[in-house]
């Protein structure tokens, strides 16, 4: 029964849960050059750590592949997803074998400890409790665990043998099986205390002990022997000092992750352990755990959940144990009531009990299907690296490290020779671009470290080029974790499972091929982004749906209505306005514009002002980067322009709408473009009282000095609207401007010339300032109140209350924190210290009429928050109706918010109640969409319905409800999880 379960849990799905990490390709490629017969030890050309291992693992991998001829079956005529997931399919299978294995030696290890009944329990537990699902994995830590699991039964059956000779041999095999788990993986190391205790405990014989440490300590040293003898020692203690030393994950977070994963196991078998010390001074779980824990805790590095797959087979023994301590003492009291058929009732109960427990909760997660998109992507890039041939050309892929995961399988089972940069942080200073054909896979980190110049590397100026020198041939979304509440149990054990995210893939080469992927394969030939390569979004009210409204847009960024399904969308790089009518574009533009499109310039923001009230004519209003030429700006990256290419400045301009066309344009709006090309913001509101609105962001992300091209003394980033009271005067940069439909200043006092801040211009202009930058403001159709959200450096985006004269705190305070201005950011998104600013000191105040307040909400890791509307009508449900909803970048979320019946505040529930989302976990609630490609504009329609623009996707989307019906009241916070 133990090894039919184990079987079932471990081989079923194989390739759906877990996610497929990148650890398992390092292995698989390193087997698959052992079966090609390139030797054990993989080259530092191929790999910059290859010593990171000894490198018995590869062999017995290799082994197993090529006794089930693995690469006989597989089938790669053609390159898709399936073809993909079929070369992970047998390697999960056999570590699922293994694992059955593995079954077997736990039985009789607790059989021969104790009992046939803890044998037969700790098996159970091994077979069924969720956390074992770690055992499907292809890694070092699975390969190695028959071979360790061996030598201990061994060590404990040499007290069943007799005879001299058969009880040597069966001693001696135990030392070469741990020898072997040593030779797979150093750590292995730190169960030698517990087997030689073993050994000699059940012997009493020092000369049997000496006998079986032999080969414990002459089978891993053939590793440095060879290594030595092969002329790479130090390549071989520079990849021992590498794994040492370097760490991705604090300690004691794993062992917390790993007892939220399964808290009835861990629980269990700590006190079994702790009983079978105390009661019978059995120190066999001391000697399993504590010196494996020390070890990896000291010495071991880097710490992964995965390391802890050796403790598995003794907390299943140990829980096996207290499972029938508490057996036993039950029949022994219920037996002294002559209740022998009740004893033996309760017994069954209680073992069944955890079994089932722990067999319907590994049920729930294996049958998550955690792989698709990963398939999808690995399948896109083989198809691209197989472009060789076309281009005449080699190519190199540039990447995370992570990227390794999809570059063995072209290489070694495709023959696609082609080049790796791995831009992990501490390699930029590796090397630059070998070829002249890139291909990049580009994830949210690497974008950051792309736009945010405070990160530098010798290198990474190189990348930054060939970024913005690329197309997009492929986007791909995976998001595991949004679709299940990682905090509930069982759900617990996906939150190291949770997917890649946003996935953007460039070359250089090639701008034919364009995939969309939301957990779907597209794989097309087509240059336009029609609906039929891209999954429909989603929302998460039963009641409504998304439906595309008009497609093909390149790249668009705002939008605006004329009147009923007639709508004007700007296209950002190429300075176009599309007309769509009735959701058909337009052909020919209504307007094309020069503009400046590095980075965040182009043409950004628009505003109609349907019947003036001056001159009771349509006027629409356009910011845009004014250039003298479509994208003749040449930067660098985002704060290094050439000063001779710069724009003309970021400009609004007014226009009457006449005769479908956008004519008489009026300068009313000119401040400045540079010198860097990014935080131009842009978005443009009327507002209720006829003014304009336009947010503008600070004009330079230089604001670690250090890192600044020139001097931070000159960026516009230094400036008393940045809370510097010793910086330059304000430029208009930096702020929320209040502005008539003329473009002039909004004045008050007795002679109408003082505006909120101050009688001068620019700074007479000032609605707000401390504002970094931002894609989103919006008034509120119950109190006619400002909102806006805003874009920390890093961490720290925000949604505020925007009342005339508001300090957003920028660049002094973020979020709730300080922003240091003396190292670069943290390789990882977030405000990870402890620090919180309750009373901002040393902000600009401009005489105190400026006022800081905290923001109504914000995200600790940096979500790219974009834009943000309210709803007015009821047509989507009365509960929706004067909500708030708001979009980010990097989860492609659409949130939907509540306010407080004052409307001065968000209603807030849970853990979001403190205003601060410190993770994704801590979104459910307040998610009401996803898979929209990037929201760039939020609209609510003359229908009364919500409009979103796809920045990536070049749709635009219209939710509405289902039927006709009247729509039924739901839950929320129910639908959201």
């Amino acid at each position: 029964m133990p090894v039919t379960l184990s079987t079932f849990t471990h081989m079923w799905n194989p390739t759906g849960f877990p996610m497929v990490y990148i650890d398992e390709n390092h292995y698989m490629r390193r087997a698959i050059q052992v079966i090609e017969g390139q030797g054990p030890q993989e080259s530092i050309r191929v790999y910059d750590h290859p010593y990171d291992h000894p490198y018995f693992g590869q062999i017995f991998l290799a082994f197993l592949l090529k006794s089930t001829g693995y690469l006989s079956i597989l089938n790669l005529s053609v390159i898709d997803s399936s073809s993909i997931e079929s070369v992970y399919m047998l390697p999960r299978l056999l570590m699922g074998a293994l694992a059955a294995i593995n079954t077997i030696l736990v039985f009789k290890i607790g059989e021969i400890w104790h009992s046939r009944n803890l044998g037969f329990v700790s098996s159970m537990l091994f077979a069924v409790m969720p956390l074992t699902w770690m055992l499907k994995m292809i890694l070092l830590d699975t390969l190695l665990l028959p071979f360790l699991l061996s030598s201990i039964l061994l060590a404990f059956y040499s007290s069943k043998i007799k005879r001299a000779n058969a009880n040597l041999s069966v001693i001696i095999l135990s030392g070469i099986t741990l020898g072997i788990a040593i030779f797979t993986k150093v750590p292995a190391i730190a169960f030698i205390p517990l087997v030689g205790y073993l050994v000699y405990n059940y012997n009493k014989n020092l000369k049997l002990l000496a006998f079986w440490v032999i080969p414990v300590l002459l089978i891993p040293l053939i590793w440095p022997v060879s290594i030595g003898l092969s002329g790479h020692t130090e390549d071989w203690l520079n990849g021992i000092s590498y794994q040492v030393e370097r760490g991705e994950r604090n300690f004691l977070d794993t062992i917390s992750l790993l007892y939220q994963a399964d808290p009835v196991l861990w629980s269990l078998g700590i006190v079994g352990g702790i009983i079978s010390l105390v009661m019978k001074k059995d120190f066999v779980f001391v000697l399993w755990t504590v010196p494996y824990i020390l070890f990896i805790y000291y010495i071991g590095g880097i710490v992964k959940f995965f390391h802890f797959i050796e403790l598995l087979p003794i907390f299943s023994i140990t829980a096996g144990f207290i499972i029938i301590s508490i057996v036993n003492n039950l029949g022994i009291i219920l037996r002294r009531f002559n209740n022998d058929k009740i004893s033996k009732i309760v017994s069954y109960a209680i073992i069944s009990g955890v079994v089932l427990f722990g067999l319907f909760s590994s049920v729930l997660i294996l049958q998550i299907n955690t792989n698709e998109s990963f398939f999808e992507l690995s399948a896109f890039i083989s198809n691209q690296l197989a472009k060789e041939d076309e281009i005449n050309g080699e190519i190199t892929m540039i990447g995370q490290h992570w990227i390794r995961s999809f570059s063995w399988i072209p290489m070694h089972l495709h023959d696609n020779v082609h080049y790796i940069k791995d831009v992990f942080p501490e390699r930029y200073m590796r090397e630059p671009v070998k070829t002249e054909n890139v291909l990049l896979i580009v994830d949210k980190q690497l974008k950051h470290e792309i736009f945010d110049h405070s990160v530098q590397g010798q290198h990474l100026d190189e990348i930054r080029n060939l970024y913005h020198e690329s197309e997009r041939v492929g986007l791909f979304s995976d998001n595991i974790t949004g679709k299940y509440n990682t905090d509930q149990y069982p759900f617990t054990n996906i939150k190291e499972n949770n997917g890649f995210g946003l996935i953007e893939v460039r070359s250089n080469y090639d701008n034919k091929a364009y995939a969309l992927s939301f957990n779907k394969s597209v794989l097309a030939n087509n240059t336009n982004n029609s609906s039929s390569q891209q999954k429909m979004p989603t929302v998460f009210d039963p009641n409504l749906k998304v439906e595309l409204i008009a497609s093909g847009l390149k790249h668009p960024t705002s939008m605006a209505f004329l009147g009923n399904d007639d709508l004007l969308v700007l296209e950002k790089n190429n300075g176009t306005v599309k007309r769509i009518v009735n959701g058909n574009v337009v052909d020919k533009p209504i307007l094309d514009l020069n503009v400046a499109n590095k980075i965040e310039r182009g043409l950004l923001g628009i505003a109609v002002s349907n019947q003036a009230p001056k001159d009771n004519k349509t006027n629409v209003y356009l910011y845009f980067t004014e250039s003298t030429n479509d994208g003749n700006d040449v930067c660098q990256g985002a704060t290094i322009c050439d000063e001779e290419t710069n724009p003309l400045g970021n400009r609004l301009y007014k226009f009457e709408w006449m005769d479908n066309k956008l004519v008489n344009p009026q300068l009313i709006l000119d401040l400045p473009a540079g010198p860097g090309a990014d935080h131009n913001g842009g978005v443009v509101e009327i507002g209720p009282d006829n003014n304009l609105y336009i947010l503008i962001g600070d004009g330079d992300s230089c604001w670690e000095e250090e890192y600044c091209t020139g001097s931070f003394e000159d960026s516009p980033a230094n400036s008393e609207s940045s809370n510097v009271p010793t910086g330059a005067p304000p430029v208009g940069r930096g702020g929320i401007l209040r502005i008539t439909t003329d473009g002039e200043p909004i004045l008050y006092g007795e002679k109408n010339t003082t505006g909120i801040l101050a009688d001068h211009s620019p700074l007479n202009k000032y609605f707000a300032y401390g504002i970094r930058n931002g894609f989103g403001i919006a008034f509120d159709p119950l109190t006619n109140k400002l909102w806006d959200t805003e874009n920390g450096p890093g961490y720290g985006d925000e949604i505020n209350l925007v009342e005339p004269g508001f300090n957003s705190g920028w660049l002094k305070v973020q979020g709730w924190w300080p922003v240091t201005i003396a190292e670069p950011l943290p390789a990882q998104r977030g405000y990870f210290g402890e620090d919180r600013i309750v009373k901002p000191s040393n902000l600009e105040t401009f005489a105190e009429k400026g006022r800081y307040s905290h923001p109504e909400f914000t995200w600790n890791m940096s979500v790219g928050v974009t834009s943000i509307e309210f709803l007015t009508s009821n047509k989507l449900g009365k509960q929706y109706e004067s909500d708030l909803f708001v979009a980010d970048y990097n989860n492609d979320y659409l949130y939907n918010f509540d306010l407080t019946k004052d409307r001065s505040k968000l209603a807030l529930k849970g853990n979001l109640t403190d205003k601060i989302a410190n993770d994704n976990n801590e979104l459910h609630d307040i998610v009401f969409g996803q898979g929209f490609g990037i929201i760039t504009d939020i609209e609510e329609g003359p229908d009364g319905y919500l409009y979103l623009l796809s920045h990536i996707n070049g749709n635009v989307y219209r939710i509405i409800p289902k039927s006709s019906e009247q729509l039924v009241m739901v839950d929320k916070q129910l639908y959201s999880q």
